[in-house]
């Protein structure tokens, strides 16, 4: 994903519960792209997600013949919004859309990919919104990529979650 600028533009909060913030994404380009960050509350976790309205298309971002180090480097760079780690390097904003067409993917090269189900299992907890474990994901493939710096050492909560993003993107509240 190229480097872009982002506006933020407000927040609602609804019944206490979920709270929306939108962004407005510049790319380079001058292509104008609106981030949501949704965060929803259930009695055991607070999710937070981050919602494309003019995402770049998934099939041009993940092709369907990805090779599996590729496959590697997307998962690793989505699951850096959600863990403590002391050094981090690439960030795709993980979202919905990303997840199911990384799972497509998978299910397309599974004959392909040596670590076909660690993927598959990550990614199949991510689609059920489950990052109780995002830390361990990370780790299992920092380690399939002889990681030896950035080794996540726990979870975000919610509000380090929006900070990250937020200090990712540059984004400048007025």
């Amino acid at each position: 994903m190229k480097k872009s600028q982002v506006i933020w533009v407000g927040s609602i909060a609804i019944a206490g519960s979920v709270a929306l913030i939108i962004y407005y994404m510049i790319g380079q380009d001058g292509s104008r792209e609106t981030l949501k960050v949704k965060e929803s509350k259930t009695p055991n976790n607070e999710i937070i997600e981050i919602e494309e309205a003019n995402a770049v298309p998934s099939d041009k971002e993940f092709p369907i013949n990805m090779n599996e180090s590729d496959m590697q480097n997307a998962i690793h760079g989505m699951s850096h919004q959600k863990v403590e780690a002391e050094d981090k390097w690439g960030f795709i904003p993980l979202t919905s859309e990303r997840i199911k067409r990384l799972i497509a993917v998978l299910q397309h090269n599974q004959e392909n990919y040596e670590h076909y189900r660690t993927y598959k299992e990550i990614l199949d907890r991510w689609n059920d919104n489950d990052f109780s474990k995002v830390d361990h994901d990370h780790n299992r493939i920092w380690e399939l990529q002889n990681g030896n710096v950035g080794k996540a050492t726990g979870i975000l909560s919610a509000e380090e979650e929006k900070e990250f993003i937020e200090e990712h993107y540059n984004i400048e509240r007025k």
